[in-house]
């Protein structure tokens, strides 16, 4: 009995270890954040962005430790690949959304491009500020953060934008344009996506929602004269195409976890240099949403069991260890050190009581 809890109980931990890892990385990975903000008023903005690069691609670094090394990932790339990664460049980045893990996918994809994971931002739910630690430091890092429901609040996240226009460097903005994940169980959300398309005279999605346009469209406004392309990203999971799964993506536990042998990610990549698309507000939305009419049909036929059109790089090597295994060990460190040090202990919980603070501050100064 006690050997068979034992396996029982080690078994659950699977699940629980990478998830404590990331989820308790954040602690020292804001204690340091909060440490270089103190700086920021004294190092020239140059030398400030340079360190919080560093630190930022460090900790994505440690998340493609655990979902693309440690889960052992077979990924295959489609499209428009080898033009995508073949040069650092600004872009919008468009990616269909079904799975937590998604966000994850995409850095795996700006990793391909030399690097670029440390210039990764996303467009994401407002919700999302209010988790403790993470939602602070990404708005500082210039992530933008969108109502899904009421008024959105434009000027603040004409703000954001205005933050990737100065920056002098190439970077990625990630935009999922249905606005929240798409599940074959949220009958309700599918039947409004119907319900809308009807509306509008345009075909039902079988695999998507319907792609919300409006971010989209004042992303591309903003910072037409800043990004070099937009890249329309499709992310497909073999595992959801297994028997009885009815099209249902694996979750962060699943994909890291599972047993089931095949973890395998298709990414289908087309590349749109931003001249080629349209000015007119209305264009661009008919653009949206006929790219978004190719990506359910080629969903579609994934689930079917064909394989995503122009296969360009099949069983992608994985992530070199010596990118990921310094910075994993790093925070590995930072999570034993308060164990051996009462400074560190002190540190971290100054940090964690300091997150409502930091929400507070978001609110207060207009942020969110």
């Amino acid at each position: 009995r006690m050997v068979l809890s034992s396996v029982v109980a080690a078994n659950e931990m699977r699940a629980a270890l990478p998830a404590s890892y990331l989820s308790l990385s954040m602690v020292p990975f804001a204690s340091i954040s909060l440490g270089m903000g103190a700086l920021s008023w004294f190092l020239p903005r140059r030398v400030f962005l340079a360190v919080d690069n560093f630190l930022y691609s460090s900790y994505m670094r440690m998340c493609l430790f655990v979902f693309e090394n440690v889960a052992a990932t077979r990924i295959n790339f489609y499209g428009d690949i080898e033009s995508v990664i073949s040069q650092r460049e600004s872009a919008i980045v468009l990616s269909n959304h079904q799975s937590n893990v998604d966000w994850v996918v995409i850095t795996m994809l700006a990793n391909r491009q030399q690097g670029s994971e440390c210039g990764l931002r996303f467009m994401m739910k407002y919700a999302i500020h209010y988790v403790p630690l993470f939602g602070w430091y990404t708005f500082q890092h210039g992530f933008i953060y969108v109502r899904r429901f009421g008024n959105v609040v434009w000027s603040t996240v004409e703000r954001q934008l205005s933050f990737l226009k100065a920056l002098n460097e190439p970077f990625w903005l990630l935009i999922f344009p249905e606005g929240t994940r798409f599940s074959p169980k949220k009958r309700a959300i599918i039947d409004s996506s119907r319900l809308y398309c009807e509306s509008i005279g345009i075909p039902a999605f079988d695999n998507l929602l319907t792609p919300r346009t409006a971010g989209f469209i004042l992303a591309l406004t903003y910072l037409r004269d800043s990004i070099d392309a937009i890249y329309d990203v499709t992310i497909a999971y073999e595992q959801s195409r297994g028997v009885g799964r009815e099209k249902c993506a694996p979750d962060m536990f699943e994909f890291v976890c599972s047993t089931n042998p095949q973890r395998t990610l298709h990414i289908h990549v087309r590349r749109f240099p931003v001249d080629a698309l349209p000015d007119d507000q209305a264009l661009i939305k008919r653009w949206l949403i006929e790219r978004y009419q190719i990506k359910n049909g080629m969903l579609e036929a994934f689930y079917k069991g064909e394989e995503l059109p122009d296969l360009s790089i099949a069983n992608a090597p994985r992530v070199s260890f010596a990118l990921t295994i310094p910075p994993s060990l790093f925070f590995l460190s930072a999570l034993i050190a308060p164990f051996f040090s009462k400074t560190v202990r002190s540190i971290y919980l100054i940090t964690l009581c300091s997150s409502p603070v930091l929400i507070l501050w978001l609110r207060l100064r207009g942020c969110v």
